[in-house]
């Protein structure tokens, strides 16, 4: 008889504050001599885990989500209706989950397998706080605070064109540093 097999748990966030997980991610892309408008699908090589188009199956067609059996066994799903440029900010987002939630995640739940999709319980604060680390991350990685704030002030479709982002990336960056009107 085969044993069943886990049932995927969604992230456990860290409660690091932001500018903990922006020095993860700093200390991330030094490590693995990642530059702004970098192959982010190198660095899911890098890392053991493979990149897909499609769904898990779960709801997930129109976005992105992560399967995680281990730190070096991952694959991302991407949706096949988004952008190259969004596609980006969602590979660095998972990779955020990935490195800042495995490990929490494993050692509230010894073995299980970590999945990571956009639709989270809207009423549970611990995948909400999930998120916004990842998205933290993703930003810091994808579009470095330092390196943004000196681009500036700058046209979007500059900016767009640096960081290979989309310009709803780009304006949320600059809302989340207060230099919004730097931004043309």
């Amino acid at each position: 008889m085969s044993r069943p097999l886990p049932v995927p748990v969604p992230p456990s966030p860290t409660y690091l504050d932001k500018s903990k997980v922006e020095d993860l991610a700093q200390r991330f892309s030094e490590v693995l001599g990642f530059r702004p408008g970098d192959d982010i699908r190198g660095v899911v090589a890098k890392l053991g885990g493979e990149v897909v188009f499609g769904s898990t199956g779960h709801e997930d067609i129109e976005s992105g989500s992560l399967i995680a059996r281990s730190r070096n066994d991952f694959r991302i799903f991407l949706s096949a209706l988004t952008s190259f440029e969004r596609d980006r900010f969602t590979i660095a987002h998972e990779i955020g989950h990935l490195i800042l939630h495995w490990d929490v995640t494993q050692k509230k739940n010894p073995g299980a397998i970590m999945r990571a999709t956009r639709f989270i319980d809207p009423s549970s604060e611990i995948q909400k706080r999930a998120e916004w680390e990842a998205n933290w991350f993703a930003a810091e990685l994808l579009m470095p605070k330092k390196d943004f704030i000196e681009s500036l002030p700058s046209d979007i479709t500059e900016l767009q064109r640096k960081y290979d982002v989309s310009a709803a990336a780009i304006q949320a960056r600059a809302k989340a540093l207060g230099v919004i009107g730097q931004v043309r």
